[in-house]
């Protein structure tokens, strides 16, 4: 005896492989049940046997409500802590483009500065500033720790 799509609880909905909507289906629902009439009357109410499953559907519920509150808050903590991670490091990149910066700046000042050493004023005042922004690149990366 084979099995045939009309024998497995599964539609088809003529998707064989990939996924035509973006609508996510829902997983663990019973396709059996389907067709069921839904609708209860007032007798069917009041049999022992429906209240019990309601109670249990009910209970069931509230689990999922409190899990679904607990995943919701770690979400929202992750999300929090990325930001602050975020704004941290562009706070780092800023001072790590400040320090190279500076350092380079300073470097070139000092290449310069040997390049017109013949002017004693103008070569003394090239080496300062270049000595300077040089510190001052050093002193910005070592303050980002």
């Amino acid at each position: 005896m084979s099995v045939t799509d009309a024998d497995t609880e599964e539609p088809d909905d003529g998707d064989h492989g990939g996924r035509g909507d973006s609508t996510p289906q829902p997983k663990g629902r019973r396709l059996s049940f389907d067709k069921v009439r839904r609708d209860l009357t007032d007798e069917e109410l009041g049999s022992s046997g429906v209240q019990k499953v309601l109670l249990d559907e009910l209970d069931r519920m509230d689990g999922v409500v409190v899990e679904l509150k607990s995943v919701s808050t770690k979400y929202h903590q992750a999300k929090t802590n990325l930001a602050v991670s975020n704004e941290k490091l562009k706070t780092h990149n800023s001072f790590d483009i400040l320090s190279t910066g500076s350092i380079a700046a300073g470097s070139i000042l000092f290449g310069i500065a040997f390049n017109v050493k013949d002017n004693d004023k103008l070569f003394l005042v090239l080496v300062g500033i270049s000595i300077i922004t040089v510190l001052i690149g050093i002193t910005a990366k070592v303050n980002r720790a």
